[in-house]
């Protein structure tokens, strides 16, 4: 079996320099109907939302902020509470094996 390598010195077809995707990501504004905290109207358009946040679009005159509705950041953080007896165990064995414990 006979194999020929070919070396090209050509540039690099255009194609392969560029992403995989075949277009950018783009967000755009419309929305599945959303209920608007502020007024209580329903909206599909995000920046007619987001007008009713700035000062002079509400009745308080107060300026809102947009804060998700992702559960975890309401879910408190399961912490491990530190098993104080096996770290004063450990302490001492260390203090012993130092020759400052008993």
């Amino acid at each position: 079996m006979t194999v020929i390598y070919r070396i090209s010195h050509a540039p690099e077809p255009a194609f392969k320099k560029r992403s995989i995707l075949g277009t950018p990501a783009l967000i755009g504004d419309e929305m599945p109907p959303t209920k608007n905290m502020v007024d209580g109207k329903l909206y599909t358009s995000k920046s007619a939302m987001r007008e009713t946040y700035k000062p002079s679009g509400n009745a308080e005159g107060a300026t809102f902020t947009e804060v998700g509705n992702d559960p975890a950041m309401l879910r408190r953080s399961s912490r491990l509470k530190p098993d104080r007896a096996a770290i004063k165990a450990t302490v001492g064995r260390a203090f012993s094996r130092a020759g400052f414990g008993a």
